[in-house]
């Protein structure tokens, strides 16, 4: 079972400060081994350098060695063996017991070597050997050291240390214990007003109180991340109940005519009237349920067509055609207008239908005698799709909403005329799929102007036309 966050940083900085302690400690008592051992040399450096300077040991060698192996017992504690060139003892400290004596050391020729040693009955010894000439003879001096004092220190602080360590990391332990609950306490506050937020519940929203900490920047993440759940959720909603209602409309026209037909007897004339009602209402059912299924497919970006190189003057100019008739039993003046082929990469029947949704919508809102001006040309590196009309245009109120799903500037003119208010929805996820972008422009009474832009891959002139023509 893993660890909480809590009980983890407590033995992450616990086990850091237990390592920082443990290495403190092993320097302290290193530094007070090297202090200590320095003072003992220096004092047998000392004592050695007083017997070689000694002027007199040529002509009283014996007498001399004798004077200073009993002063270096009786001020400084130092024992005194002294091995003539054969390797027998010369000389040595009297209390020094015959079965503590060492063998004769073999040092280089004016070198002196500290070393320890453990002797039988005087113990640990921290001895200085060299090799000196006295009175015309080469002899070996070893001085030797008791480290009793030494260890008995070296002891009392390894003591101390063995027991302060233990008792600074529980203290330390539960120190870091509590900071880690101080500084997880948002952390689970956040947790608390995060299990209260629900879909139902989507206006609430967690308390920042410093927006400039880590939690802080957390939680206005979260912030924002509700707000656009609360936004998904609304727009779920409403979609929802605009679809409802979409549906339900034909679907009572369907059903109150049938009842009509059903209630009492009719002529054929009638019959075939009601009928050509019923099956209007059933084209526009299955048209919006079209409609319906790629908006689905838009948000859940799945059934991505494959692209495939168009040309989009071509495109637009067989929508355009396509719509001619239309236009012209209005009474309303089409003209299209391009600077040349315009290739680039593009699903053909989404953009297709873009335009389609586009010229149609200023078909059916523009008055008899009016002008629609379809244009295409090439502006840095896109291609540029302007669709202008003399129509009725749209208030500035509308202008922000008119790409949402099921908004209508005119509600009972656009359901008369057969609008589902999901044309300019599904038009612009279908441009900015292709990363383009979609604009409208419009006045009341002055008409209204819809630009598409869209990547293109090259602009090939009229002129190279003509001279792959020719």
């Amino acid at each position: 079972m893993r660890l909480s966050i809590r009980w983890r940083l407590t033995l992450w900085n616990t086990l850091a400060l237990a390592l920082v302690l443990i290495g403190f400690s092993a320097l302290i008592y290193w530094l007070l081994t090297e202090a200590l051992y320095e003072r003992v040399d220096h004092s047998l450096l000392a004592e050695l350098n007083e017997l070689e300077k000694d002027d007199r040991m040529t002509s009283r060698r014996d007498e001399r060695l004798r004077h200073w192996i009993y002063e270096f017992k009786e001020h400084e504690n130092i024992s005194c063996i002294v091995f003539d060139p054969s390797g027998k003892v010369h000389d040595r400290t009297v209390e020094l017991a015959e079965a503590a004596i060492p063998p004769v050391p073999s040092v280089p020729p004016g070198e002196r070597i500290h070393v320890n040693a453990s002797l039988p009955i005087i113990g640990r010894q921290r001895t200085l050997v060299s090799r000196l000439p006295l009175g015309g003879q080469e002899f070996t001096v070893l001085l030797l050291a008791p480290l009793e004092e030494v260890d008995r220190e070296l002891g009392e602080l390894l003591s101390v240390l063995a027991m302060a360590v233990p008792v600074a990391i529980l203290v330390a332990g539960g120190l870091a214990y509590g900071l880690a609950r101080k500084a997880l306490a948002p952390v689970q506050e956040l947790d608390r007003s995060t299990q209260e937020i629900t879909a139902d519940r989507l206006d609430r929203r967690l308390s920042v109180a410093n927006s400039t900490d880590e939690l802080g920047r957390l939680a206005k993440t979260i912030n924002d991340m509700i707000s656009r759940l609360e936004r998904s959720f609304s727009e779920i909603r409403r979609f929802t109940a605009d679809a409802s209602h979409e549906i339900r409309t034909p679907l009572t026209a369907i059903r109150t005519e049938t009842e009509v037909a059903l209630r009492k007897p009719l002529t054929t004339s009638e019959y075939q009237h009601l009928l050509g009602s019923i099956l209007e209402e059933c084209d526009r059912l299955s048209r919006l349920t079209d409609q319906l299924l790629t908006l689905a497919r838009q948000d859940a970006l799945a059934g991505r067509p494959a692209l495939e190189a168009i040309d989009l003057g071509q495109l637009v100019k067989e929508v355009t055609e396509m719509l001619r008739p239309l236009a012209e039993s209005k009474g309303l003046h089409l003209v299209f207008e391009a600077e040349g082929p315009e290739r680039m990469s593009g699903d053909n029947l989404g953009l297709r239908q873009v335009f389609f949704n586009v010229l149609d919508n200023a078909i059916k809102y523009t008055p008899s005698g009016g002008n629609i001006a379809v244009q295409l040309n090439h502006r840095n590196g896109q291609a540029v799709v302007i669709i202008k009309d003399t129509g009725i245009g749209i208030a500035a109120e509308h202008l922000p909403h008119v790409f949402d799903r099921f908004y209508r500037v005119d509600k009972a003119r656009s359901r008369a005329e057969g609008g589902t208010g999901l044309g300019l929805s599904i038009a612009r996820g279908i441009v900015l799929a292709h990363g383009g972008r979609i604009d409208l422009e419009s006045a009341p009474s002055q008409g209204t102007t819809c630009t598409v832009r869209l990547p293109a891959e090259s602009k090939l002139s009229g002129k190279m036309d003509s001279k792959e023509a020719s």
